[in-house]
């Protein structure tokens, strides 16, 4: 009798801890789905958003590779900060032009629920047509007096404007929709020698931004607090903010990390590169810049290796002082501002691992060998002049861009001219895209660029270690 009911005394507290986690678990669901809701309201509610304090100040999100900002695909040698302008607001920007490779604004429209409108682009204004202010000097302009000019030291000024209204004369930029992101982007910052803290963005305060609400009187936003007091940087990239921002582009509840789709296997070890028809809006693309993109595959291959060749197009050295017009050493021209490659997690908020640039890239011949293997550190059967990047985490589908930013008009090997060529596949988030699509495109592309294009594939780590990139491209 004792045993009996000691057990049925078992049966009911297990139906009851069941229940009561079932519960429990529907709590928790509606809880976070209630998180998303309000964050997604606490965003797109000018009302609500004008209670919190991060909208009263300016800069207030920063995308970077570092830290919780490592969301839509930031390449790792620039710098994003992040303000939203809402209906009947003019904002002013005032800043001076930073040591760095290039810097833009742009204003991205957006639909109804703040999803940022791919097509038209949105506007934009990069370094060199930005007019400066009066007395003041661009440095992004070459002077008329010698083609070398070296950096004065002295940064100049200007005045930007981000208007609801029909655009005006000088550096003005329209927005369409009631909403809009704006966004300063800094590439390749110069070195800062007086240590205050602004080496990532060019070694200047972030602009300072006046508002105008309604054609009522200027407001100076304040900055946006740091992460420490000590930090002198710009944005301040906490974790609640960045995930507010995040709901904005992935709104889905109550899984907002969810892609559609799979990479599959490739068919060949032959990889292709293909510009999308539009870059996906949700990943913020910089207009400035054209990408191809290259899907690996679903897992990474045990005791192989991804090996990516090709020519690299001249580009500046303004890293070390060189105006954007002076092809660095080695190169007899400009081709374009900037190139780089980054591997990505193809999760979303689509996070950088790892890239390199021009001017990190190691070049033989003036070509460049890239190999993407799953160590963690570089391993040492690489030889010096091969460049690595890590695969990273294995549980994240990958993705590969590649840059090429305002490409010379006498330059025809750019991507931006495949795509005018017709040389695109769609690629429309959460979905991923099809394979066949990109390969197709990919070809087309190859054709376009010529020896600029990357040739990439899935290599035996062995093959490549005797016979190095030609073994392994030999025949694909």
């Amino acid at each position: 009798m004792k045993e009996t009911m000691k057990e049925t005394m078992k049966e009911t507290m297990k139906e009851t801890m069941k229940e009561t986690m079932k519960e429990t678990m529907k709590v928790f669901a509606l809880i976070s789905i209630l998180c998303c809701l309000m964050a997604l309201a606490f965003l797109t509610n000018p009302d609500v958003a004008r209670a919190q304090n991060y909208r009263n100040c300016a800069w207030p999100i920063e995308l970077s590779p570092e830290g919780s900002g490592n969301m839509l695909g930031p390449d790792t040698l620039s710098r994003y900060l992040v303000m939203p302008l809402e209906k009947g607001q003019t904002m002013t920007i005032k800043g001076a032009y930073p040591d760095a490779r290039y810097f833009s604004f742009v204003a991205y429209n957006t639909s109804d629920n703040a999803m940022p409108v791919g097509d038209p682009p949105p506007g934009a204004l990069y370094d060199a047509q930005i007019a400066p202010d009066h007395g003041s000097v661009n440095p992004f302009v070459r002077p008329h007096r010698t083609a070398h000019q070296p950096a004065t030291g002295v940064n100049g000024t200007y005045t930007v404007v981000i208007s609801h209204t029909s655009p005006t004369s000088g550096n003005t930029i329209n927005v369409s929709s009631d909403f809009a992101w704006v966004l300063l982007r800094v590439y390749v910052p110069r070195p800062d020698p007086s240590l205050s803290g602004q080496s990532l963005i060019g070694g200047v305060p972030p602009p300072t931004i006046f508002l105008t609400k309604n054609g009522g009187s200027s407001q100076e936003l304040p900055p946006c607090p740091s992460v420490t007091d000590n930090d002198q940087a710009a944005g301040i990239n906490k974790l609640a903010d960045v995930i507010n921002f995040l709901q904005i582009f992935f709104p889905q509840v109550p899984t907002p990390f969810d892609l559609i789709g799979h990479e599959g296997t490739p068919s060949s070890d032959r990889l292709w590169f293909a510009p999308p028809t539009v870059a996906p809006p949700a990943l913020l693309p910089n207009p400035h810049n054209k990408y191809i993109a290259m899907l690996p595959g679903d897992n990474y291959q045990p005791g192989r290796i991804i090996v990516i060749h090709g020519k690299l197009p001249g580009t500046p050295d303004t890293y070390d002082g060189s105006p954007i017009w002076v092809p660095a050493r080695g190169f007899r021209t400009v081709d374009m501002r900037y190139w780089s490659l980054c591997i990505d997690d193809l999760a979303l908020p689509v996070p950088v691992v790892n890239c390199t640039a021009d001017l990190t890239t190691e070049l033989e011949g003036g070509d460049y060998t890239i190999v993407i293997s799953d160590d963690q550190l570089r391993p040492d059967w690489l030889r010096p002049n091969i460049n690595w990047l890590p695969w990273g985490d294995a549980q994240y589908l990958k993705i590969i861009f590649f840059r090429n930013m305002l490409p010379a008009d006498n330059f025809p090997f750019a991507i931006q001219n495949a795509i005018k060529k017709g040389c695109t596949f769609p690629f429309v988030l959460p979905n991923i895209p099809q394979r066949a699509e990109i390969d197709t495109a990919g070809q087309c592309a190859q054709g376009v660029m010529g020896d600029y294009y990357p040739v990439a594939v899935w290599c035996d780590k062995s093959t490549f270690v005797h016979g190095g990139w030609r073994a392994c491209v030999k025949g694909k």
